[in-house]
């Protein structure tokens, strides 16, 4: 699982990717933590992505790299104050709203640090919700060390622009921006519990995630998808690139679609993986291969 990207450079023991903002965070620990593998081949001159490991190889090798990283964080003082006063946050937003006091600025602090995550959905969004947690710490986390920042942010909110503006907008392009925005939508409508704008805020950290591991081209979720779209231990990183795009489209979407709440996500969710899957199975039989 220590496939790297020609434009990765590697720690001691390869298992970490880096981009500019992430040097200087990982003498504070953001490495041990993200568990951020690029895949091999991603770089940006490389038509192809090797894939050695299936999609459920790639998963579980994440999980472990992230109990890994967790494990490490529990040495580090700083991360550890991040968490601990998150969770009291967390456990004092939940409390005063049940006593009765919800004034305008705990309503607030609720929504920014995503509080009711898995108060809503039953048991799914139970899990859903701690997941959700798990990520808006992880980003927090992210800010604390120094792993990102506002001008990096804006860097990859223009690395997804780029991928939907200009080029060619036929069935090859579009069906796997359909599926990674289709799966993005189950994923936040998983997280959120409930698509709600007060659950949303889980929707625009998973975008901003999106988009920098879409501008990294290293991730989890990348290995996911080029597992997924792998033929011969090849990927297509044209193809991989675009649903990555969609992936990230789909959690900004997805905070667009809360103001009519429920469960419409699945649903817009089930749509476009629908359709998406179908362009992508026709474009294949007409090229005789994957879709590029």
């Amino acid at each position: 699982m220590r496939e790297e990207s020609a434009a990765s450079s590697r720690t001691d023991d390869g298992n970490c990717s880096r981009d500019g903002d992430a040097r200087a965070a990982a003498k504070a620990g953001e490495c041990v933590l993200s568990g951020e593998l690029a895949v091999s081949g991603a770089a940006e001159d490389a038509p192809e992505i090797t894939v050695r490991h299936s999609a459920g190889e790639v998963v579980k090798g994440c999980v472990h790299k992230r109990i890994d990283g967790f494990k490490s964080g529990l040495q580090n003082k700083k991360l550890l104050m991040t968490a601990g006063t998150m969770a009291l946050v967390w456990l004092a937003l939940t409390i005063l709203p049940a006593i009765g006091f919800n004034p305008a600025p705990v309503q607030s602090l609720s929504f920014l640090t995503f509080a009711r995550g898995g108060l809503s959905g039953g048991v799914p969004g139970f899990i859903g919700g701690l997941i959700g947690k798990g990520l808006i710490a992880y980003f927090v986390t992210l800010l604390v060390v120094g792993g990102i920042s506002g001008e990096s942010i804006m860097s990859n909110v223009r690395s997804i622009a780029g991928q939907f503006s200009g080029g060619k907008w036929d069935l090859a392009a579009i069906s796997p921006l359909l599926v990674g925005g289709g799966a993005a939508l189950f994923v936040y409508n998983f997280l959120a519990g409930t698509s709600t704008i007060m659950n949303c805020m889980v929707g625009i950290v998973a975008f901003l995630i999106a988009a920098r591991a879409l501008a990294n081209k290293a991730g989890c979720v990348r290995q996911v998808f080029a597992a997924v779209f792998a033929k011969n231990g090849r990927a297509d990183s044209g193809l991989v690139t675009k649903v990555m795009a969609g992936w990230a489209g789909g959690f900004a979407l997805g905070v667009i679609l809360s103001v009519f709440g429920g469960y419409t996500c699945y649903i817009a969710g089930f749509v476009l993986l629908v359709v998406g899957a179908v362009l992508m199975v026709t474009v294949q039989k007409q090229a005789g291969g994957v879709p590029a």
